[in-house]
Order: structure tokens, then sequence, then C-alpha cells
């Protein structure tokens, strides 16, 4: 029996209308439901599922049962079964929690049987909402989007979750604004090893796609890194917006009226020693006596031709 025919027959939903998209995980159906439509995501088994690599999104996942936890650890068939159930319910319980944090995804309404009921997500022309590689896009439209999605990623990260997978095929163009879907991937930020990677890699899949329309967004490539380091140093809030990058000095040499440099002081011209004037009652130094000639010098003969004269006058 298809996913599908046991929810009818248990009577969750009245009618399946008509396959919406075909997913590498899942499929997508509309659903009648009383006098609503609603989305029936029918996962994929594993054989048939075209995302097979998923060990680093699992990583860091428990379940409250022990036992359990160490099957789905040695992998035994039980073990094998209860992780693939667990995979498939991880989405609703995603979803469950961004809604209720304020996050644009997805309302949800019941997972039943391996089958996640959603309330349909609409454009501004109240048809499906199409992906955002499919929309027509403008600059103006594209910042718009780029800030939406930047507020709606910080949102996400603030409760410890990454999508894992952002890309433009798993946002759709909403009426009240980009809506993010698919979940089976999610990220825990705070137990895996690579989360900063995954986050990182979120950020630059949008931003990289909004950047066709607007090349102007390409100024806004470190935001993301200043989310990240917000959050490694436990200070990104919900309403967390990254700080402005400085201009480059060539933009800022465009059109910039640079301030006048300030006047350098005049070096202080260096003072000519004052002579120390001398305290009351000092006494001056006395000038040194000059030495007196001796007797013999006056007639300019040395001493002892004067005394050879004397000794002959003697004799």
């Amino acid at each position: 029996m298809k996913p599908l025919d046991l929810l009818i027959e248990d009577g969750i939903i009245d009618l399946e209308l008509t396959r919406l998209k075909s997913g590498k995980e899942a499929d997508v159906f509309l659903v009648d439901r009383g006098s609503e439509v609603l989305v029936a995501k029918v996962y994929k088994n594993k054989a048939h599922r075209s995302f097979k690599n998923n060990a680093d999104y699992k990583e860091g996942r428990k379940v409250r049962n022990t036992r359990t936890q160490r099957a789905m650890k040695s992998r035994s068939k039980f073990g094998r079964e209860a992780s693939e159930d667990e995979w498939k319910n991880t989405e609703a319980a995603t979803l469950n929690r961004l809604y209720a944090s304020g996050v644009r995804v997805p309302k949800p309404v019941m997972f039943y049987e391996g089958v996640l009921l959603m309330h349909l997500v609409r454009g501004a022309d109240g048809c499906p909402a199409d992906r955002l590689i499919d929309a027509p896009y403008d600059a103006k439209m594209a910042r718009a989007h780029y800030l939406d999605l930047r507020g709606q990623m910080i949102r996400m990260l603030s409760n410890e979750l990454i999508h894992g997978d952002l890309s433009p095929y798993n946002i759709l163009n909403a009426a009240e604004g980009p809506t993010i879907i698919d979940f089976p991937q999610i990220i825990s930020a705070a137990h895996t090893n690579r989360a900063a990677n995954f986050f990182l890699r979120d950020f630059e899949n949008v931003l990289q796609f909004l950047c066709k329309a607007n090349p102007s967004l390409r100024s806004a490539s470190g935001d993301g890194r200043k989310i990240w380091q917000a959050y490694s140093r436990r200070q990104l809030t919900p309403d967390f917006v990254p700080a402005a990058s400085r201009p480059s000095s060539a933009n800022r040499n465009q059109g910039a009226t640079r301030p006048k440099p300030k006047p350098k002081p005049e070096p202080h011209s260096r003072a000519q020693p004052k002579s120390r004037a001398k305290p009351e009652g000092e006494a001056r130094p006395r000038p040194r006596p000059q030495a007196k000639p001796s007797s013999g010098a006056s007639d300019g003969l040395a001493p002892s031709s004067n005394r050879r004269r004397r000794r002959r006058r003697r004799n």
C-alpha cells in the first residue's frame, strides 16, 4: 500500500490531488483535507534516494532511548531501521522548532506514518510558490532577499541549527518573503565538528546566487564569518546585524573628501642657556697672583750669569 493510501484509509487526508515535485530525498504531493489543500512529503527509501552520503549531517544526533542509540551505532538491522525512522522524523521536529522561533518555513501540520503534512506555501499570484532558482530577479529584489535570508540564517543559528544544504533550489519565492524548505539534513551547530564549514557554505550559496542580479552584494561577502564569529563568542542573537565592512582605499578615494590634515606643531626653539645668577653674598673667586720676576731678571740675563759676575768681583 502506498503511503498516501494509508493516510486516506486512516482518514488523515481525503484525496491525493497531484504530484508537485520529485526531489532527491522525497516526493511532494498536493492533497485535499476537508476544504484545505496541504502538502504531503513522502520520503523515499534509502535505496532510492540520490542523497546518501549523510554521515556528516547525522553527527551529534541522538535519540532518547539508549538501546536504540546503541543499535543505530552498531548498524544492526534494527539499528538501520531506527536510523531511517529518525532521519524521516528530523524534518518534522525541525519545522516545529523553527516555526515557533519565527523562522519563515512551511507551517507543519503533522508527521504520520513517515509522511510529513505541511501548509502550502503560495506565491504572490496565489499559486504554489516557485523556487528562487526559477524566479525572475532584479537588483532591488536581490538586495531585499539577501537581507531577509541573512536574518533567517541568523535566527536559525541562534537556535543552534544550520540548514546544511541551503541553495536557491530549496528556498521558495513566497508572497510573505523567501521561505526555506527541506530540512532532513539539518545540522546541530553545537555538536558537529564541521559546523562552521556547513554554515559558511550555505551563506555563500545564497550570496553568490543573488550577486548575479546585484553585483554590489559582493561587498557583503564577509558577513558570513562575522555571523559565525558572533556565534562562537556566544554573542549571537536573533536580531544580530553584522557590522558594515570598511570600504577599501580605492572606494574611499572615489568622490570622498579627505579631511584636512591637522597642522603639525612647530618645533620648540632651543633657548640659549642663561647664566645662573649668583646669589647675594657669595664670594667671587680671587684671581691667581702672577709670579714675580727674579731679581736678576730685570737686566735680561739668566740667574746663572749674574752669579759668575759676582764671583769675579770677589776675586
